[in-house]
């Protein structure tokens, strides 16, 4: 047994121990733990996630109904079984080697980066044609497996079924509201960029659900009506991070602090255009934020001079890090990318 396993946290387990030898914890989570695990009638490795008894069991629902759907196709993590004893519940997966993202960052060519992407999308897209939405889409929720030059999507733990907004939309605009003042200013020399000095916005209630740093801007706006695209940006910080050799690149503390941080890339401009697409208004006077946006090409080139990216790979990264979510690529769409190209034959 592993020096990360505490004796006392395998005691809610009891009920599995005639079936699985628990080898060691190697993941946790605001809702569960995940442990590596041998089965005994079959003494092949799988993993177990525990899902704490603090979970609503709507959540748990949820989250099995999406594992069922996507039955473990393009990419996506098969569910083998569910177990329950009381308000225990674990899932049974198969357990999966794969390669840290860390390391998989420091040395990988751009052969890798197309690899690993591309894995990435087949699975959004299977998740996407089942109209459900990951929500959390990170490196640390796609397991790599370099050598194996594949990979597997995990953790539906936020996921939703996507909805239909059109008809919602439409009768929204018929009624629509002053747009919301969302901005971010130096109120005094005394007080850091961003303080509100009195803020009077009305609380805007919208899923905000997913990992700092990976939030598309109609999450950080709270946009009510949010579509699979929030996991299109979410995959493209990802190949930011790839491209970059940066990881994490965006490392907001807060929304605020990660509109700034999207700002101080995209300028004043095109976020004033992306706050009137979510119904806000931008205004900033913070003097690190250009009028501008900032090209790719020069940040990235700027951060890894020895993996110079070819312009394919820029298009596909302006295509995925689109501040409107309508016009961001779908997955299916870059899959069919011409970066992709070169590994198809």
């Amino acid at each position: 047994m592993s020096e990360n396993l505490d004796p006392e946290e395998l005691q809610h387990l009891q009920f599995i121990k005639n079936k699985f030898q628990i080898v060691d914890r190697i993941g946790e989570g605001t809702f569960s733990r995940v442990y590596k695990a041998i089965e005994i009638k079959t003494n092949k490795q799988v993993a177990i996630k525990a899902i704490t008894k603090t979970s609503s069991p709507n959540r748990i629902v949820d989250e099995l109904t999406f594992l069922i759907t996507l039955n473990g196709l393009n990419n996506c993590i098969l569910l083998k079984n569910v177990l329950r004893h009381e308000d225990q519940v674990v899932a049974i997966f198969p357990y999966f080697e794969y390669t840290e993202f860390r390391d998989f960052l420091s040395s990988a060519t751009m052969y890798d980066i197309k690899k690993y992407m591309y894995n990435l999308l087949i699975a959004i897209e299977h998740v996407h044609s089942c109209k459900i939405i990951h929500r959390d889409i990170k490196p640390g929720n796609f397991l790599y497996n370099r050598n194996l030059e594949t990979g597997l999507l995990i953790d539906f733990g936020l996921a939703q079924f996507e909805q239909n907004y059109d008809c919602i939309k439409t009768e929204n605009e018929k009624n629509k509201s002053k747009p919301v003042i969302f901005f971010n200013t130096v109120i005094s020399r005394s007080k850091p960029p961003g303080y509100y000095e009195r803020d009077t916005r009305p609380v805007i209630k919208a899923p905000r659900a997913g990992t700092r740093g990976f939030r598309a801007p109609e999450v950080i706006f709270k946009y009510p009506y949010q579509t699979s695209a929030i996991d299109i940006w979410s995959a493209g910080v990802i190949f930011l991070n790839l491209l970059s050799a940066q990881y994490p690149f965006f490392f907001s503390g807060d929304d605020v602090d990660a509109l700034v941080e999207i700002a101080t890339i995209f300028g004043h401009k095109e976020m004033r255009k992306a706050a009137k697409q979510y119904n806000r208004v931008w205004k900033s006077n913070i003097d690190t934020i250009p009028e501008d946006r900032i090209p790719f090409e020069k940040i990235i080139e700027g951060l890894n001079c020895y993996n110079i990216p070819e312009s394919d790979a820029y298009d596909l990264l302006y295509k995925m890090l689109d501040l409107n979510g309508e016009t961001r690529i779908t997955a299916k769409e870059a899959i069919n990318h011409r970066f992709f190209d070169s590994i198809k034959i």
